[in-house]
């Protein structure tokens, strides 16, 4: 009689008996914002790949993108070459490799194999810290030593030391 009274208890409790409760809510994380900060992204060796400071930093818990206001961007290529980079704002998704700098971009530094500082100037710029590849599909202007090539697109490939403008380019280079 017990094994029937259990085993009708068990049958009426999954069929509309009282309901289980809820599970607990998983929290979510806050995220963070911090003023004046500096973000460093260390590679496999433990070696700065590249120092972000911003004015402020805010991540965002949902979409772990962290956004920068007033950024200033350094980092190293494969050459050493070290390359500073400034814009209006910021985007750093967690675990990526990629930076996106967005208005009045621009990043300097010197191209393997020249003497010459280039500046590439755009509104937006995407910085690939992994693979040293900068890219953009935004008007772009480049100034070696004063002389200015103005252009909509850039892929420039650091270790390959290629720098390609993929279309509308205007300008003059004299060596």
């Amino acid at each position: 009689m017990g094994l029937l009274v259990a085993g009708w208890f068990v049958l009426n409790s999954e069929q509309g008996g009282p309901a289980a409760p809820p599970p607990a809510a998983r929290p979510t994380s806050p995220g963070y914002a911090a003023q004046d900060a500096v973000l460093v992204e260390t590679g496999p060796d433990g070696n700065p790949m590249y120092t972000l400071h911003a004015a402020r930093i805010r991540q965002q818990p949902a979409s772990q993108v962290t956004l920068l206001d007033q950024v200033q961007m350094q980092f190293r290529d494969a050459a050493g070459n070290l390359w500073n980079g400034r814009a209006d704002q910021g985007q750093v998704v967690s675990g990526a490799s990629q930076v996106e700098l967005i208005g009045h971009v621009t990043v300097a530094g010197l191209l393997p194999g020249t003497s010459e500082p280039v500046q590439v100037s755009s509104d937006r710029l995407n910085v690939d810290t992994r693979t040293e590849v900068v890219t953009t599909d935004d008007p772009v202007v480049l100034d070696w030593n004063g002389q200015l090539v103005h252009a909509r697109g850039l892929v420039a490939r650091l270790k390959e030391q290629r720098v390609r403008l993929e279309s509308n380019v205007h300008g003059r280079y004299v060596p």
